[in-house]
Formats: C-alpha cells, sequence, structure tokens
C-alpha cells in the first residue's frame, strides 16, 4: 500500500474553471508522461503547458513535477491543472488509474506527508481544520497548528522534560558523587517551569474550542416569550417559524451567525411549561434541558431557573411594546433594536482569543498534555519527597510520552486513523 502511486481530483466535485488532479508515488511522473504531451518534457517545480490524450478525449493543461523529497508527501508528486468539468476530470483520474495508479484514500496525501516527515500529526490537523474553517477565528487558529506553531510549543516541553531526565539520571549513575540532595533541588524547580509552560497551554483549550468549532448559544424560557422571533434576528432571516399559538417550537431548532471573526451557534428551545398539551411537546422541553446543559452561554427571556454551569444572561424581549425597565438587558427581535449590542454582549461574556496565540483546539490535544502535566506533577512530589530518582523517571517518561502523542511521536495508530478520516479523498 505504501509504495502504491495514489491519485485523486484535489478540487471540489461539480463545475470549476479549473481543477486539480494530484498523484503521489514512485511512478507519478511515468505514469503522467504516458497521457500528457508537451513540447517540453516535465522539469522539476515548473508548470508546463501540453495536452492530455486520454485516447477517448483531449484537454489542455498545466502540468506540475515535485520530486521527492521536496513535496507535500515527500514522494514524487505530480499535479495536473485541467478544465473544470466533471467529465473532463473524471476521465483523466480512470485513465491515470488504468496506467497503474490507485484511487486515494480518505486524508491518503497528508497521511503520506506524515508518515514521511513532512508533517506533524497536530500540523496535519492544522491542515484539515483550515479546510473545515467557518470563521475567522477558526482560520487563524487552524493556520497555527499548520504552520507548526503548536509543535515549537511541545517541542519546548518534550526537550525541557529529555534534559531533566537526563539529570535524574546522572544522580542514578553516579551516586559516589552525592549529587542527591544538590541535584534533586535543581531537578524539582525545573520540572515546575515544565508545569508552567505545560499549564499555558492546557488552559488555552476552551478558548481555542470555541475559536474552532463555534460557540454554542442556548435561548431558553417559557412559552410566547420571543425566543423564536430572537433567533431570527440574531441569524439575520427567518429560520424559526413565529405564531401567537404557545408551543409552536417542539424541537431544537439552529441557525448560526459570525460576530467578531468568531461563529456562533445559536439553538431556539421548546418553551418551557408545566402544563403541556402531549407528548411531544413533552419531549421537546426535554431537550430544551438538554440543550442548556451543552451550552456555552444561555440566554434566558424570562424568569425560568436555568441549571447549567455555563455562563447565563437574562434578557427581556419586546422592548419594542414594552418600556418598563426591570434590570434586563432589553431587546426587540421584531424591530431589531439592541440586537448588535446583544451580540456584543455575548461575545465579550464567552471570552474567545481572537489574536494570533497559539491555542489548543481538540480535545485529542487537551487530553495529551493535561495526562503531561499530571505525570509531572506526580514527578514534582517525588521529588519534594526525595524519592527514588528512578520512580521518579518513570513519572517523567510518561509525561514525555504524553506531550510526545501531541505531534504523533507516540500516537496511537487508532489515533492517528481517526484523524486521517476526517480528510477528503485528495488531501
Amino acid at each position: 500500500m505504501k509504495d502504491d502511486t495514489i491519485a485523486a481530483i484535489s478540487t471540489a466535485h461539480g463545475r470549476g474553471a479549473v481543477a486539480l488532479i494530484r498523484m503521489s508515488g514512485k511512478e507519478s511522473l511515468k505514469i503522467c508522461q504516458t497521457v500528457f504531451k508537451s513540447k517540453e518534457g516535465l522539469e522539476e517545480r515548473k508548470a508546463i503547458y501540453g495536452i492530455v490524450d486520454t485516447g477517448s478525449l483531449k484537454d489542455d493543461v498545466i502540468a506540475v513535477f515535485y520530486p521527492s523529497p521536496r513535496s507535500y508527501t515527500g514522494e514524487d508528486v505530480v499535479e495536473i491543472f485541467c478544465h473544470g468539468s466533471t467529465v473532463i476530470t473524471e476521465n483523466i483520474l480512470r485513465t491515470l488509474i488504468k496506467k497503474g495508479a490507485r484511487y486515494a484514500q480518505r486524508g491518503e496525501f497528508t497521511r503520506r506527508a506524515f508518515e514521511n516527515g513532512k508533517l506533524t500529526l497536530s500540523e496535519s490537523e492544522g491542515i484539515i481544520d483550515l479546510i473545515d474553517a467557518q470563521s475567522e477565528s477558526a482560520a487563524r487558529a487552524a493556520y497555527n497548528l499548520a504552520s507548526g506553531k503548536l509543535k515549537e510549543k511541545t517541542k519546548e516541553i518534550t526537550d525541557a522534560i529529555k534534559n531533566l531526565t537526563a539529570n535524574l539520571n546522572a544522580v542514578l549513575d553516579y551516586p559516589e558523587e552525592d549529587l542527591e540532595t544538590d541535584g534533586y533541588e535543581e531537578c524539582l524547580e525545573k520540572c515546575r517551569e515544565i508545569i508552567k509552560k505545560t499549564e499555558r497551554l492546557t488552559d488555552t483549550y476552551e478558548s481555542g474550542k470555541k475559536a474552532n468549532e463555534g460557540v454554542c448559544v442556548v435561548i431558553a424560557g417559557r412559552p410566547n416569550v420571543g425566543k423564536s422571533t430572537l433567533l431570527n434576528a440574531l441569524v439575520g432571516f427567518e429560520r424559526a417559524i413565529v405564531t401567537s399559538q404557545a408551543g409552536t417550537t417542539r424541537d431544537t431548532v439552529e441557525g448560526s451567525y459570525v460576530y467578531g471573526g468568531v461563529l456562533f451557534k445559536v439553538t431556539d428551545t421548546a418553551g418551557v411549561r408545566d402544563d403541556y398539551d402531549n407528548e411531544a411537546e413533552r419531549m421537546g422541553i426535554q431537550r430544551s434541558f438538554d440543550a442548556v446543559k451543552g451550552a456555552d452561554i444561555v440566554l434566558v427571556l424570562d424568569d425560568l431557573n436555568v441549571e447549567t454551569a455555563a455562563e447565563k444572561l437574562y434578557i427581556r424581549t419586546k422592548c419594542d411594546e414594552n418600556k418598563s425597565d426591570d434590570g434586563r438587558f432589553a431587546v426587540s427581535g421584531k424591530t431589531g433594536e439592541n440586537i448588535e449590542e446583544l451580540k456584543k454582549i455575548i461575545f465579550d461574556k464567552v471570552g474567545v482569543n481572537t489574536g494570533g496565540e497559539v491555542l489548543l483546539t481538540n480535545l485529542r490535544q487537551f487530553d495529551a498534555l493535561t495526562k503531561c502535566k499530571l505525570a509531572l506533577e506526580r514527578a514534582a512530589d517525588g521529588l519534594k519527597e526525595n524519592i527514588d530518582a528512578e520512580l521518579v523517571t518513570v513519572d517523567l517518561l510518561e509525561a514525555l510520552s504524553a506531550a510526545g502523542s501531541v505531534d504523533g511521536a507516540s500516537a496511537t495508530a487508532e489515533v492517528v486513523d481517526g484523524i486521517f478520516s476526517r480528510f477528503c479523498v485528495g488531501k
């Protein structure tokens, strides 16, 4: 499988001006030369104009050859830029397969880049996050991953752990030098410094997750208090049905908007009341409670008692009709009064980092560095209590393994498979 030459269409399916077909593997150049005809031969990293002739059709194309190891995958790579008709792209791809390539699997180009040392695991995650980005904050966080900024931070941690382990091994290897007391004090201080570095990264996870995936905003309240109207006002179109009849919303209704470069995913919920009419409404109310539990912030539109660990913001709706001031932030979903101000308040309360800071954006990264920190804390406790250096080293090696899994040095095959299964074919 690893020695196969793989091929795929790398641009989105459908009609377009230009499409890209990519091949990677040791037979890429040879296979391309069987269908690509030009007055000049393919040269390293040079765009060459020519004609692809598949036998059943021809197309004017541009081809580029990237020899190993100076390519995306680290293997010989050929990219063919043709006209973006699905008839043309699929015909060319089928011809390349007939000539000796095979269809690439999901994410196989990037996986080969990872396996050939061109990308780390976190950089690979950054690439898929760039492809999936739905907001500027998501794109910025993804680019930081893809460009290796998290790799730099984790390398600082792993290098420091290796140095600390080497210091402890000196205590083990030269017991006659009486290094135990001074060595332990120095090692403890270094261990605490590494813990602080690790904590600074794990502390970015909540903000990184929101920047990457979006902020979950849930609108909750009793029936007919303006929840659906508020959803429509926030997302900017008629997403939910609005009537004067109580209990219209019987399931969660979702929409989204972008503010400050951050995606906000808004959920309208069924009105909560005890005297519901039927089983469908009861189930809708239960889903309302479930949605509240998973929210980042809950907009409560009346005096409903909402049990949640999320931030809560009490809102008074229909301020165009009711001018009374009860201390709650007043909006009108009907006229749009104070809607932009509400978006700013939500943005400020959830605290999303939209700058250039390196952020942990997924649970895998956070879990790995949390395990690293816990192992370092055990090592620090051992150093403080002057236990055997050999036992402390066990904790340090566990911390090193956990930190190394962020970029793939010690990641399991199951983790690697899961990451590359998120990719589309052709990337």
